[in-house]
């Protein structure tokens, strides 16, 4: 129990150098709400609940609150992940414990009337998916009837269901999902962001990019408190400018598929390359797997200041 303690506090422990004192807007300059400090590790919630997931819901709910007690305290969700039952198992597995734990969403992307009807026929469609060609396939269908909302009052809206399936009354951060960068910096969507701050329905907001247009835009306008970034972005911006601007705004950092965008490396220290870079606060775990978690966070919890990165051999 002793060296569970010891490794719990080792990945919650604060970082100011990374932080700051807080999470702050950059557009007024003081501070929305209390501070912020992120772990080093957190779980993606990315296919829990989803079709092409064998877990049950249950599972999903275990996996949460198993993760929550090693110090992997951040949940990475969204609205449309697994039809909204990620939101929904996150929420029953962090009720009691959400003072322990940093919830993130997004919003921009819905799903069709198709998909939302074929929610209740996940227990009946699993077995049918099963095998690694209908899992994508079902992908393929669940990405083409995706569609997107970008209007303040749809990124609004979409924030309001995704705290009612998380059975919340706030998150911790609250991200466009995925962006073209035109939208970004369009003010409408700037205004939604700063509403949902006024609310205190969000204690941070920001960005989640899938390239450097994206990033480009987020770092141009002042509300962008919170990046969620890929490897690949995180591993070409290391030592650029770009890397000096988030660290000169106190932009917190959290790196996604780092394990997935390096290939041939043991998946502990994929992970480890992302939490060594200064400018990462949070490096996301993307596993369905207890004991894949807890062998990762043990590896993690060894690891220190920033360093060189492992490549593959």
């Amino acid at each position: 129990m002793a060296g569970r303690a010891r490794q719990d506090h080792a990945l919650s422990r604060a970082h100011e150098d990374r932080l700051g004192a807080g999470l702050r807007s950059a557009m007024t300059g003081t501070p929305r709400s209390a501070p912020i400090t992120l772990p080093l590790l957190g779980l993606g919630c990315a296919r829990m609940g989803s079709f092409n997931n064998e877990q049950t819901f249950a599972e999903s709910v275990n996996l949460v609150r198993h993760a929550l007690d090693m110090g992997v305290s951040l949940f990475d969700t969204a609205n449309i992940y697994g039809q909204g039952d990620s939101e929904r198992a996150i929420g029953h597995g962090l009720k009691g414990s959400r003072d322990r734990a940093i919830v993130v969403t997004k919003a921009g992307n819905a799903f069709s009337a198709r998909m939302r009807v074929m929610r209740p026929l996940k227990p009946l469609l699993r077995p049918l998916v099963a095998g690694r060609s209908a899992g994508g396939a079902v992908t393929a269908q669940r990405d083409a009837t995706l569609r997107t909302d970008w209007s303040a009052n749809g990124l609004l809206r979409s924030l309001e269901g995704s705290l009612r399936r998380l059975r919340m009354t706030h998150v911790d951060i609250f991200l466009l999902h995925s962006p073209p960068a035109d939208i970004v910096v369009r003010e409408e969507t700037i205004a939604a962001l700063d509403r949902a701050l006024a609310s205190g329905k969000a204690r941070a907001v920001g960005v989640a990019c899938d390239d450097l247009a994206a990033l480009d835009a987020a770092l141009a306008i002042p509300v962008t408190q919170v990046l969620e970034l890929p490897w690949d972005i995180l591993a070409g911006i290391a030592g650029t400018p770009r890397a000096a601007a988030i660290g000169a705004r106190r932009i917190a950092v959290i790196a996604r598929e780092v394990i997935r965008l390096q290939p041939g490396i043991p998946a502990p220290d994929a992970v480890a390359n992302a939490v060594r870079l200064p400018f990462v606060a949070s490096t996301l775990i993307g596993s369905r797997r207890i004991d894949r978690v807890r062998d990762i966070a043990q590896f993690i919890a060894c690891v220190d200041a920033p360093t060189d990165l492992e490549t593959a051999p």
